[in-house]
């Protein structure tokens, strides 16, 4: 039927088909709940599609997952571990608790390995170590052989033994702790103080330190150093160690030995001159941390003796000893001193400090004026070489000495004769050997102090590195306050040109520098 002309006849196909799309959009636009019905049945294929599409990404981060895994598994485990657990802070209480329980356990390696990762570590941020805790470290002191273990166990021995217990208070810094001394006493139970430690300490580390078996060398090293940390207000401790450090400086202090080279030395060598060496170090560090003893002619035997041990951080202690022996008594040690020429190609930069400061206090003392003026000369002279030092630290070093600077105490008329001396004395180099085969080798002519030290500052000002620039800024202060004090005593007349022009030609100086015999 066409509905248009209201025909009864049939009409063609094409007509119907198009009169059926003419009838289903009259049909939409007439019903709403038939578009809305459509709209949800595409919404629904889509999802179903997204769903799929998302089943499918969570299957490959899955398998990705597995797959990593599966390469690294430590990895993932520690940060699922991570993630999973939150780590609380761990108070004081719980690590001593930990440390008594792990010495008394019969799995000493598992222990052992609690110690070194968990507990030894987090204690150390504490200022103050409790003397509870000593029983159980010097428990593990004798039943451990882990050399870790061991160092954190003489580590806190030592921190036990320094801690005054001024309520709990320790100038290093840390976590504060309460007087463990005075928590003792309140106790009802009865507490730990350290009055009840320290002996038991002090005997085992001098068991330790005594022991001569080559199998305990390196346990004797650790006791020794750590037994330096006991109060020196104890006289009878005092004089124990006293006894230690000299029995052993007279054992191994007589052998001559050639000098290393570097720092630490060289790799190698037989076991019992490196065994020698070590107790040499050893020796002269504790001795180092000991109190001056300026009246007892061994100590002052045994810190120049030290001068010619093989260990160059040993020889700068013994050099430090001296300088401080030399303050208060400069004549002792001038005479017991030797020729110091072997020390200047010390390859250890703090030693050549350490003797700029020597050579300054004994060639100023002024008991050796009348005396013994050829010492005073001696050690002048090593003074003004260390002027050539490759090592900017020791040459400021030297001109700070020979300013009259070394301390905040010097007075006017100290500082007012450093300028003069820097102003008008004269470095005489010493003559090079007359078989040497090197012809290039210029003649050395003698130079004026104020001449070497501008030239040295002149190239330290030309320095890139910070610290230099700062040192030789220091160093340009100093010499103004040396010549203002100079001119506040009268002393205008100096002539500081004098020596500008007398020597000419640097050539020699250039030649010196060129040929300094430090590898530096």
């Amino acid at each position: 039927m066409d509905l248009i002309t209201a025909d009864p006849a049939p009409v063609p196909a094409a007509a119907s088909t198009v009169s059926s799309s003419s009838a289903s959009s009259t049909t939409a636009a007439a019903s709403p709940a038939a578009t809305q019905q459509q709209y949800v049945s595409t919404k629904t294929a889509l999802g179903e599609k997204k769903s799929k599409r998302a089943a499918l990404m969570q299957i490959q981060n899955d398998t990705i997952s597995v797959a990593k895994a599966a390469l690294n598994p430590v990895r993932t485990n520690i940060i699922s571990h991570q993630k999973q657990k939150q780590k609380k802070p761990v108070s004081y209480a719980q690590l001593a608790r930990s440390i008594h329980e792990l010495a008394a356990t019969s799995d000493q390696k598992s222990s052992q390995k609690q110690l070194v990762h968990h507990v030894f570590p987090k204690l150390a941020v504490y200022n103050s170590v409790d003397p509870s805790l000593a029983p159980s470290l010097l428990m593990l002191d004798q039943q451990c052989e882990d050399r870790t273990v061991l160092r954190y166990v003489y580590y806190y021995l030592a921190r036990i033994l320094a801690d005054t217990g001024s309520q709990g208070l320790n100038p290093g810094g840390g976590i504060p702790t309460p007087n463990w001394d005075a928590l003792a006493d309140i106790d009802a139970v009865g507490g730990v103080t350290r009055a009840d430690v320290v002996p038991r300490i002090v005997n085992q580390l001098t068991t330790e330190a005594t022991n001569t078996d080559v199998e305990f060398h390196a346990r004797r090293l650790q006791a020794l150093k750590a037994l330096t940390y006991a109060p020196s207000s104890n006289i009878e401790i005092l004089s124990r160690l006293y006894e230690i450090v000299f029995g052993i400086l007279e054992k191994v202090g007589d052998v001559p030995q050639k000098r290393k080279k570097g720092i630490f030395g060289a790799k190698g060598g037989d076991k019992e001159s490196i065994i020698r060496s070590n107790l040499q170090y050893a020796a002269l560090s504790a001795l180092r941390r000991l109190p001056l003893d300026p009246g007892n002619p061994a100590f002052l035997h045994h810190a120049v003796q030290g001068i010619s041990f093989a260990d160059p951080v040993a020889v700068r202690h013994s050099l430090e000893i001296i300088s401080e022996l030399a303050i208060r008594d400069p004549y002792a040690v001038a005479m017991a001193l030797g020729a110091l020429q072997d020390v200047l190609h010390l390859h250890d930069v703090l030693a050549r400090v350490s003797l700029a400061r020597l050579c300054h206090t004994i060639s100023t003392a002024r008991s050796l004026d009348v005396e013994r003026p050829d010492i005073k000369s001696q050690f002048n002279s090593v003074l003004y070489q260390l002027l050539l030092d490759p090592s900017e630290r020791v040459c400021f070093e030297a001109i700070l000495c020979i300013l009259g600077k070394h301390d905040n105490t010097e007075k006017t008329e100290e500082r007012a004769a450093g300028w003069y001396r820097l102003t008008r004395e004269i470095l005489k180099l010493p003559e090079a050997p007359s078989n040497s085969k090197d012809k290039s080798q210029k003649t050395r002519r003698p130079q004026p102090l104020i001449k070497l030290v501008m030239r040295r500052l002149e190239s330290s000002f030309r320095s890139f590195s910070r610290p230099v620039l700062h040192a030789a800024a220091r160093v340009v202060q100093e010499m103004g306050r040396s010549r203002a004090a100079a001119h506040a005593l009268g002393l205008q007349d100096l002539d500081e040109g004098a020596y500008g022009n007398k020597y000419d030609s640097m050539d020699s100086f250039d030649s010196d520098m060129n040929d300094s015999s430090h590898p530096e």
